[in-house]
């Protein structure tokens, strides 16, 4: 995200191509200076619902990784686009010239910050999905899999490395060498890798739903109580898969005309200054992709977990609040696990509150 573009004027002034480019830096900065608000504060009350979790419903390992997301957007949100905002900005006011020493140093902290960001992003996506297809494959071994200590290792293992990586910038190593290890080792790698774990997913996911069905076929529970306790269940497992499968695609769809561009932006040489500015084109828009996926992440939690909005709710406006939204919840839940339930036959019991 760190690439620059020297200015390239023709022979009869500036090349129609740069002017489009520089609208586009315009257009970016204005575009990151309305995410960058909206990122940090939907993240900032995500970390809110979690850490106050009014409704002990978070306090799972898989929410130290929904937590470790949430700070890597709000990292971003909070220094990455408005530094590249003011660049783009700064770019854009002076057509010939490139913006000045200090600017430069802007984008570059920015560049590595949203490196270890967006590799973080990676690498929780990735073992938030092997979790998931630990816990819809293996259900009885995900306790001794899955731990608290094991996921906060993994997150501060992750940072550390990331981290260490981007220092090997300043080590002399040629920049080129080193953009072209980073494309290839991590969103190359990791995407490749989180395509096969999301096959497997949704694999398992769909068998253990066509099982569960068979299951509920072949058995009647005497008591609707238990009923309402395993829909609640299932529905709780499906919210999560869903989401992961979300959080994954977007994460690919964005990143994949990014990995796209950088390689041709790093193993092609221009033929012209026409085809150069042309690629930065294509990098900022695909740049731009990425900071949208960044603020969308969290609209995804809101739309596919309701115990996250349930939370938000308790923790801004009280008890009373969210107590009024769960009867009128659990009346809907109650009366969808009924009606599930009365597909099975006669004689089977149905929900009721």
């Amino acid at each position: 995200m760190n690439s620059s573009l020297s200015t390239g004027n023709s022979s009869q002034g500036i090349l129609p191509e740069l002017r489009t480019y520089r609208h586009i830096e315009l257009g970016s900065a204005i575009m990151l200076s309305i995410l960058s608000p909206v990122t940090v504060i939907s993240n900032a009350l995500l970390l809110t619902a979690i850490y106050r979790d009014p409704l002990k419903c978070f306090r799972t390992p898989m929410t130290y990784f929904v937590a470790g997301l949430a700070v890597v957007d709000l990292l971003t949100g909070a220094i990455v686009e408005p530094l590249f905002a003011i660049y783009y900005y700064m770019d854009f006011t002076d057509f010939k010239t490139p913006p000045g020493g200090a600017y430069q140093l802007l984008r570059r902290i920015a560049g590595i910050i949203s490196t270890v960001t967006i590799t973080m992003s990676f690498f929780i996506v990735l073992a938030l999905s092997v979790c998931q297809y630990i816990a819809v494959t293996y259900p009885h071994q995900f306790k001794e899999i899955i731990s608290k200590n094991r996921v906060l290792g993994f997150l501060t293992v992750s940072c550390v490395y990331i981290t260490t990586f981007c220092m090997l910038q300043f080590t002399g190593i040629d920049h080129s060498t080193y953009l072209k290890l980073h494309l290839i080792i991590h969103p190359t790698l990791i995407s490749v890798i989180l395509v096969i774990v999301q096959i497997m997913l949704f694999t398992s996911f769909n068998r253990h739903l066509q099982h569960s069905n068979t299951l509920r076929k072949k058995s009647s529970l005497n008591h609707s109580i238990q009923k309402r306790a395993s829909y609640k269940k299932r529905l709780s497992e499906r919210q999560f898969t869903v989401m992961t499968l979300y959080l994954t695609a977007i994460l690919l769809a964005s990143a994949s005309l990014h990995i796209i561009v950088l390689y041709i932006h790093l193993f092609k040489e221009p033929e012209s200054d026409v085809e150069n500015i042309n690629i930065h084109i294509g990098l900022r828009i695909s740049d731009l992709m990425l900071f949208i996926k960044v603020a969308v992440d969290i609209f995804i939690y809101a739309w596919r977990l309701p115990s996250y909005r349930r939370a938000l709710r308790c923790t801004f406006f009280g008890n009373a609040a969210v107590a009024r939204s769960s009867t009128y919840r659990k009346s809907s839940e109650y009366a969808t696990a009924g009606q599930e339930n009365g597909r099975r036959g006669p004689g089977t019991e149905s929900a009721t509150v």
